[in-house]
């Protein structure tokens, strides 16, 4: 997901900022990276996933922003480029072969016991 290289390239001019440095000013806001911020790091004390993480943790973000003034853009994925399709493809054939390669193992863990 992403630009590939894209943090190097900025790495030169680029700093952080907090937050409230951005108070009044618009801000684009790129949603999928949030989306799967929130789905990936929202655990109750299970360590399970939180219910409608995505819609907490924008929500929240959300409140902080415009509480500083903030007028966030979102700015949502288009569909997959055409350039990127055979990559997508690839991945999905080797997360499927992984998947059959663990649940090949673990028949045979199962009944070998």
């Amino acid at each position: 997901m992403g630009v590939h290289g894209l943090w190097e390239l900025l790495s030169p001019v680029g700093r952080r900022v907090s937050v409230e440095t951005l108070a009044g000013k618009t801000l684009a806001i790129d949603a999928s990276i949030w989306m799967v911020q929130f789905i990936k790091a929202m655990r109750d004390e299970k360590g399970e996933m939180v219910r409608n993480a995505h819609l907490l943790g924008f929500f929240r973000r959300i409140c902080k922003l415009l509480f500083l003034r903030t007028k966030p853009v979102f700015v949502f994925d288009g569909g997959t480029p055409v350039l990127k399709r055979r990559t997508v493809i690839a991945r999905r054939r080797q997360r499927e072969n992984a998947q059959a390669k663990v649940r090949k193992t673990a028949e045979k863990l199962l009944l070998n016991n």
